[in-house]
């Protein structure tokens, strides 16, 4: 029989067996083949690719590939002074939240500082114990009379004074109380304004609310139209027993 090229690779891989009815033509082709597979095999495996042959193939491949495209955004130029606008709006809210103090915690120092002056009895300070003559010295002022304290043998009025908080005049005496001096400051405001809270949480409520300025503790009170706000280096419960005092 005369062997096809197709029946010789099926021979040589194993698919179909070689059989003993093959002539001499046949097994002389078969084994030309054989010889001519060893010959290939043996020739690719001997063949190595050098070091730099996967370095050139990356170069190559990189070299062929096509380069990224950029994108580029396009601001349209009638929006740019919208987009100036904002920048300047952000800067101005940023610093007016970082250099402007809370309104409440401006309130709070002012009456801290209140209480500074009238321990210096400067700037206008009347030392005087004599009520009724404070009472027509703040009538004569400001208009009005606040509340005084119902003096005791531990607690003294020894002077008062008209100053300013958060830009309105208001009226502020000072006591003695044993060893120590406090301010009672009366403004319209009520305390959460000023920056004192109580924990109840509402605006306009008639607890006493309490806050602190550096070494100074501030207790207050709202009495009828205003605020009574006392301010010493005393313990709250000395402080307390100053708003207690208040009278006619």
């Amino acid at each position: 029989m005369k062997l096809t090229p197709e029946q010789i690779e099926d021979i040589l891989s194993g698919q179909t067996p070689q059989g003993d009815n093959l002539d001499a033509d046949d097994l002389a082709a078969l084994e030309e083949a054989r010889a001519m597979r060893a010959r290939l095999t043996a020739a690719f495996e001997s063949i190595h690719a050098g070091e730099s042959l996967a370095d050139k193939i990356k170069t190559s491949l990189q070299a062929s590939a096509p380069a990224p495209r950029r994108r580029t955004l396009r601001f349209p130029m009638r929006l740019i002074p919208l987009a100036a606008a904002a920048v300047l709006l952000i800067a101005f809210v940023v610093f007016q939240n970082v250099f402007t103090p809370e309104p409440a915690q401006a309130g709070t120092v002012e009456l801290a500082n209140i209480h500074k002056a009238n321990l210096s009895s400067s700037g206008g300070f009347r030392a005087t114990g004599d009520c009724e003559d404070i009472k027509a010295y703040f009538k004569r002022e400001l208009g009005f009379t606040p509340k005084l304290l119902n003096q005791c043998p531990r607690l003294k009025v020894v002077g008062c004074h008209v100053a300013k908080v958060q830009g309105q005049m208001v009226a502020t005496y000072v006591v003695q109380l044993d060893k120590a001096r406090a301010s009672v400051i009366v403004t319209e405001d009520w305390p959460k304004k000023l920056g004192l809270g109580c924990g109840c949480g509402h605006p306009h409520c008639k607890c006493i609310h309490n806050g602190q300025c550096g070494d100074l503790t501030i207790l207050s009170v709202r009495v009828g139209d205003r605020s009574y706000s006392v301010v010493g280096k005393l313990p709250p419960e000395e402080l307390r027993f100053v708003l207690e005092r208040l009278g006619g």
